[in-house]
């Protein structure tokens, strides 16, 4: 079993790949039938996306439709293996020039050290609305 301390360090590890954007090493370190979900009726990248290549599609569509301007991950916990970060972000969009900002929850749940499943929870309907022309 993965120790909590480890899985912090994994998820660590991922959030600076996302900040270098080496989105492939993000991949190397998904299950194959990793389970990826992004909630938001109306949100552009909303959707449950499956294993590494689910998740190449949603880091493809996020390049597309957003830049990131701030991405701060802050607060970590554990249950066993599992992760959840408290964060903030603030993006422009692409289409439509809007910036919008929301705090969020990060759930990662660590199998056999690589993630197995992840999601995402923030203000969804703010991304929407920003999405809006």
């Amino acid at each position: 079993m993965t120790s909590a301390t480890t899985s912090v360090e994994l998820v660590q590890s991922l959030f600076a790949a996302f900040g270098r954007g080496d989105i492939g090493f993000i991949l190397e370190r998904l299950t194959p039938d990793c389970s990826w979900c992004v909630p938001g009726a109306g949100y552009a990248l909303a959707g449950e996306y499956k294993g590494p290549e689910g998740a190449a599609e949603f880091f493809r569509k996020l390049h597309e439709t957003e830049e990131m301007l701030r991405f701060e991950p802050g607060q970590y916990f554990t249950s066993e293996a599992d992760v959840v970060v408290l964060g903030f972000e603030e993006a422009r969009i692409r289409a439509t020039g809007k910036q919008v900002a929301s705090r969020w929850a990060m759930v990662f749940r660590v199998k056999d050290g690589k993630v197995s499943a992840w999601s995402t929870h923030f203000d969804t309907a703010a991304y929407a609305e920003a999405h809006r022309p």
